[in-house]
């Protein structure tokens, strides 16, 4: 669709400004070209009053004299039954769509709006216009503050320059050059860009969240699966001949399924989206920790996978694995301290 761009401004001959506004004769015929050039270019404009103290009758003027502006581009918002009864709205009124606020409090409505365009056009203006502008640098909105023209617009352009948003050097530096013929094209060329650009940036975002979130359910899935394999070694280590090696090679795929579920479940539980890494960090961690406590048990019961107790162990290595990927940082932490896990030693015979 269309861009919508939000108009506001004033060049009032006779009000104090804040910078001041300077060569207010010009920005009549300024706003003009600014509008008809926003047709042209395929732009549809949102303006609030029809008042000649305010720019949008003139960019309106504009607008619908360039011949390019289409049924309904011409969004007004303004106060019921005042605001809204522009001169060209009597000659073409299929170009208009009125949005009548029903409350005079303008300013509420007025910022409000600003919210739903894609982009702000400011040309002098007072505390009005600098406050929009500054709602656009905040919500990252594309601003053409035209600074030749002094006012509220000159006040945002200087903002601009520490908060370019998506704007570029070259054109936050465009729109500070003295108005000349050929300035409303290269300016609305510059916001047209500038629209585009976030709409890259919000579609390449949303890309991100996307990719992210089926990341997440994938790691999630590969979770489950893990706990129903780890929970799957404690009938397969009773199923083993006792002492057989089969026994022993569930004793060790126990913690290394159960290293990884946690070390997943962490990642899931913390919002980071490197799986790959969580998984091969946490089921280091769980097999450092099983074979710490493996051998602290052997050094005093060397015969424990020989006999029955083995079986017995896959409650512990499983729970072992599971806390060790879970909480990998820690095991690395105490690793280089040299106090991994507690690794109690069972008493012979094994677990009672």
């Amino acid at each position: 669709m269309s861009p919508l761009v939000a108009i506001a401004g004033s060049a009032q001959v006779n009000r104090s400004y804040s910078p001041v506004v300077r060569d207010p004769e010009a920005a009549p015929t300024a706003a003009a070209e600014l509008g008809a050039e926003l047709a042209r270019q395929g732009c549809r404009i949102v303006v609030y009053s029809n008042d000649p103290d305010f720019v949008e009758r003139d960019v309106v003027r504009g607008y619908v004299g360039s011949g390019r502006a289409v049924p309904g581009s011409i969004l007004v918002r303004g106060r019921y039954q005042q605001d809204v009864d522009f001169e060209e709205a009597q000659r073409h009124p299929e170009l208009f769509t009125v949005v009548p606020e029903s409350t005079d409090d303008w300013e509420v409505s007025f910022y409000r709006s600003l919210l739903a365009a894609d982009a702000l056009l400011l040309v002098g203006g007072g505390r009005s216009t600098f406050v929009a502008g500054l709602i656009g640098l905040s919500r990252r909105i594309p601003v053409a503050a035209v600074a030749a023209f002094g006012g509220g617009a000159e006040k945002t352009w200087q903002r601009l320059t520490n908060e370019r948003g998506v704007a570029t050097e070259e054109e936050v530096a465009l729109l500070a050059r003295p108005w000349q013929p050929g300035a409303a094209r290269a300016i609305v060329t510059a916001l047209c860009a500038q629209v585009r650009r976030r709409a890259d940036e919000e579609r390449a975002a949303r890309e991100a969240e996307g990719a992210a979130g089926r990341r997440t359910v994938a790691g999630l899935v590969t979770a489950l699966v893990l706990l129903l394999l780890a929970l799957a070694t404690i009938p397969l280590a009773y199923a083993a001949p006792a002492g057989g090696w089969q026994n022993v090679a569930v004793l060790v795929a126990a913690p290394m399924f159960a290293s990884v579920w946690g070390a997943i479940v962490r990642n899931a539980y913390d919002g980071s989206g490197n799986w790959l890494r969580a998984a091969a960090l946490g089921s280091a961690a769980g097999v450092i920790a099983f074979l710490l406590f493996v051998a602290a048990q052997l050094s005093t019961n060397p015969d424990l996978l020989d006999g029955g107790s083995a079986r017995q162990l896959v409650f512990f290595v499983l729970a072992i694995g599971f806390i060790g990927g879970f909480t990998s940082e820690v095991v690395y932490a105490k690793l280089r301290d040299q106090d991994v896990t507690q690794t109690p030693v069972l008493p012979p015979g094994g677990p009672r």
